[in-house]
């Protein structure tokens, strides 16, 4: 199915832990090709949101939307099938398998098993090549976050979801992780919801941008808006 909105419409998000409330009736929409960045201080629901949305957790109230079909009840594999890949924080990979072999296990599970898309994947994080014998677990931080996006890229997405992926890497892997973003968004027209702390990585970065304090969007705008005095004091630690 395909809609004339917005790739992603998420409408009236709600979440929460047990009886603890996180999000309160969020609103996001990404469109084909966009790249909206989400930003906040620590503990405003920003990691909730993403896993709202991929349905990792399943949200309490609202409705999830992508390319036109409400998603809102799949499963999160089911949401991976249809376009939208999941990069959360903690550089998820498979430690005891190589690299190569971490490449190989996502094209199992996806449904077109192309092995050209482990090639693609490499083209974006080249730096791997080099250590595709290597076990994950043995990779530096950054590599393993290199290793991870890999992984969702592999999976060919329209849409590419990243919770904070330059939190805690050394500062030369920053730049070639905010270069392949920019690659991404550019050059291959993908699609980009990213949770980012840094507003200088933002402004470089988003088409939009919506800030959550509390669990709800304080406010929300285009990349200009970014410089705006009130942005820095929602953000300001």
């Amino acid at each position: 199915m395909s809609g004339d909105g917005p790739l992603l419409r998420v409408t009236g998000l709600e979440a929460a832990y047990g009886r603890a409330r996180v999000l309160f009736g969020v609103d996001v929409e990404v469109g084909a090709g966009r790249l909206v960045c989400v930003m906040g201080r620590n503990g405003v629901g920003k990691t909730t949101l993403l896993n709202a949305v991929m349905g990792v957790l399943p949200p309490t109230g609202g409705t999830v939307v992508f390319d036109g079909e409400d998603v809102t009840r799949l499963p999160t594999h089911e949401r991976v099938r249809r376009g939208m890949g999941y990069v959360p924080q903690g550089h998820e990979t498979f430690p005891q398998l190589t690299v190569a072999d971490n490449l190989r296990v996502t094209l199992e599970a996806t449904r077109h098993r192309d092995a050209a898309a482990i090639d693609e994947a490499l083209e974006v994080f080249p730096r791997l090549k080099q250590f595709l014998g290597r076990r994950a677990g043995f990779l530096s931080g950054g590599q393993q976050q290199q290793l991870a996006m890999a992984r969702a890229l592999v999976t060919r997405p329209r849409l590419l979801i990243l919770d904070e992926p330059t939190e805690g890497i050394q500062p030369s892997i920053v730049a070639e992780i905010e270069e392949a973003i920019e690659r991404l968004h550019r050059e291959r027209g993908l699609a980009v919801l990213l949770v980012e702390q840094y507003l200088e990585l933002a402004e470089r970065l988003a088409d939009s941008f919506v800030i959550i304090e509390a669990g709800v969007v304080r406010r929300a705008g285009g990349a200009d808006d970014l410089r705006d005095d009130e942005v820095k004091r929602l953000l300001a630690v």
